[in-house]
């Protein structure tokens, strides 16, 4: 049986999502009130010790950050990473909605908050300098990743 993320209670508020919110890394990059209004924009969920967030090759257009928990991140069945919390995931799916390049598994109970496509746009359209800033964040975030990717593949090859 497959577990999948649920969506947290709708009276969830967005001062407890922007609390979640200031609990990671990226709390580092806002001021409290832009951290306040970057909430309204995210989605609370959370899922089950062994769910899966999504399978590699799903549909994509969401990124998330990891509030609590675990996350396994699996590439043809072969583990690549384990986000702890703080950790964001899915980038690379909101910015160019293209399908998940991994899989993602619980490996507790885990939460987080999702960014999806839709959403984003609402952000660009409705507070554009905090948009810029966030996707520079995200930007960052993937340089850093791509560089420590380069230097394992150069590892490797030598």
């Amino acid at each position: 049986m497959t577990i999948t993320p649920q969506k947290m209670s709708a009276a969830i508020s967005a001062d407890t999502c922007a609390n979640m919110l200031d609990k990671t890394i990226w709390a580092n990059e806002f001021t409290w009130n832009q951290l306040e209004v970057l909430s309204r924009y995210f989605e609370p969920y959370s899922i089950k010790n062994g769910g899966i967030l999504f399978e590699e090759g799903d549909l994509g257009g969401t990124m998330s950050i990891l509030t609590k928990g675990k996350i396994e991140i699996q590439k043809n069945n072969k583990a690549l990473t384990i986000l702890q919390t703080s950790r964001s995931f899915g980038e690379m799916s909101l910015i160019d909605n293209g399908r998940r390049s991994a899989t993602a598994i619980a490996l507790e109970d885990s939460e987080f908050i999702s960014m999806d496509r839709h959403n984003f746009d609402r952000l660009s359209k409705e507070h554009s300098s905090l948009a810029l800033i966030f996707i520079l964040k995200i930007t960052q975030l993937l340089s850093q990743r791509l560089r420590q990717t380069s230097s394992q593949l150069t590892e490797l090859l030598d």
